[in-house]
């Protein structure tokens, strides 16, 4: 680990940044990987970026999507501990807490598209887009996740400081980038 990505994300809280590496292990992929090894095979391949088991969406497409008012609805799936340490979202998005979907998932309209994204595009929005997908949604996790978004130029939102204290937190848009 970078220790300069550390003391931003976490500054001296060791055990918060613990519990969130733990919590973004992909266990399954471990055990495959172990699994593999114990048995002399070749490694599986686990690139984070292939997208043959899930659907997706480039943040290219997503704002084509919302340039040409296609009501879709885009899902801030972060972690809880990351959201109170950032004030910054996708413009138009929702923070949505990405370990109680069963508790807002009501909140979404099912006949619209939902876009979910997390900090880079692996577990967290991979994993609440699945649960979306097995409950009706036309779901896809967006490629990058906000990293990507940034890195193209996306607008950006600001939250109120942190998350509100209700499940979801709705931005004010801004009209663009901030530096």
């Amino acid at each position: 680990m970078y220790e300069h990505a550390y003391q931003m994300d976490f500054g001296v809280n060791a055990t918060a940044y613990i519990d969130t590496f733990f919590r973004n292990i992909n266990w399954e992929a471990v055990l495959k990987r172990i699994e593999a090894a114990r048995n002399d095979q070749p490694l599986p391949n686990e690139d984070p970026s292939s997208t043959k088991d899930m659907p997706s969406v480039s943040v290219e497409e997503l704002a084509a999507q919302i340039a040409n008012g296609s009501g879709v609805q885009i899902v801030d799936a972060r972690q809880r501990d990351h959201m109170s340490r950032h004030v910054d979202l996708m413009a138009g998005a929702t923070w949505r807490d990405p370990d109680r979907v069963e508790e807002w998932i009501a909140e979404l309209t099912p006949d619209k598209p939902v876009a979910v994204y997390c900090s880079y595009g692996f577990d967290v929005g991979r994993n609440v887009t699945k649960t979306l997908i097995e409950r009706g949604f036309d779901a896809r996790f967006v490629r990058g996740g906000i990293a990507a978004w940034y890195a193209s130029g996306g607008a950006r939102a600001q939250t109120d400081g942190g998350i509100a204290p209700s499940i979801s937190s709705r931005a004010a848009f801004t009209t663009g980038a901030v530096s």
